[in-house]
């Protein structure tokens, strides 16, 4: 896989397909490229598309010091400069959405859209509470204790009951991942001290926000009160699902690619 320093990282990068620019922002658990799954072979056919480890997982760089979402933001941007990227519809979730939030603020003309999926400006004091534990868990237990049990907060029961062997799959896919400890409670330092709430109105690129309705990790109250704050926003709360409602309903997907063929 190519690799490109950027600042004081070097990020392991993937590029597919032909045609205008989308660039994709993991999240926090699955942040390594091979994540996007089928997401990234369904954009490769209209699109050019980038995907990459971000700093502290995968085969990117992980230093060990606090990451903030605008730095890895400013990682994002570096990686477009190295690739002649000058403008590109964003694809961020979760943390990755945090992340693409920073790229429309810092460079507003790089960004043609930006599709955020189960995001937030900043967490709530349930969240933040949440993420710490899963930090602690990862520290005292390991992620052989944390990833099975934070599955549980991404799908319904529903989901849960009928596919076991997906489930289990998931959780392979996620200990297979080279994912250093200090990485990945670094990473965690850049979710609990992510705000970006009070410059949302600064972000005049259009927007998506997706959202699982019955999240407690984003919940969807908190992605209605982001639409009312960002000027061109469309929102969308997706019936009975959780945090990984894009796995669990693939059929949303196409709510992401309509609105890059819209703008």
């Amino acid at each position: 896989m190519p690799r490109a320093r950027v600042g004081d990282v070097t990020l392991n990068y993937t590029v597919h397909g032909s045609g205008d620019w989308v660039v994709l922002i993991g999240g926090f658990a699955s942040g390594n490229w091979q994540a996007w799954g089928t997401q990234l072979a369904e954009l490769s056919k209209t699109y050019r598309v980038l995907a990459f480890d971000n700093r502290g997982i995968g085969d990117s760089d992980a230093p060990d010091s606090p990451y903030t979402t605008r730095m890895m933001a400013r990682d994002t941007l570096g990686l477009m400069e190295h690739l002649g990227i000058e403008r590109a519809h964003v694809l961020g979730k979760s943390l990755g959405g945090a992340i693409g939030q920073w790229v429309a603020l810092e460079q507003p003309d790089r960004v043609r859209s930006l599709a955020m999926t189960s995001t937030f400006a900043r967490l709530d004091r349930r969240a933040a509470r949440m993420v710490t534990w899963w930090l602690a868990t990862a520290k005292g237990a390991g992620f052989e204790a944390l990833f099975p049990g934070l599955l549980t907060y991404f799908f319904t029961a529903e989901y849960c009951d009928a596919n076991g062997e997906a489930l289990a799959r998931a959780e392979s896919a996620l200990l297979a991942t080279r994912r250093p400890l200090h990485g990945f409670v670094n990473t965690g330092n850049a979710v609990l001290t992510h705000d970006t709430w009070d410059r949302l109105r600064e972000i005049a690129v259009p927007s998506l926000l997706l959202c699982g309705a019955e999240d407690i990790i984003t919940p969807p109250r908190h992605t209605e009160a982001m639409g009312r704050r960002l000027p061109k926003a469309d929102v969308h709360i997706i019936p009975r699902t959780l945090h990984g409602f894009l796995t669990e309903k693939p059929e949303t997907f196409e709510l992401i690619l309509d609105f890059f063929r819209r703008h």
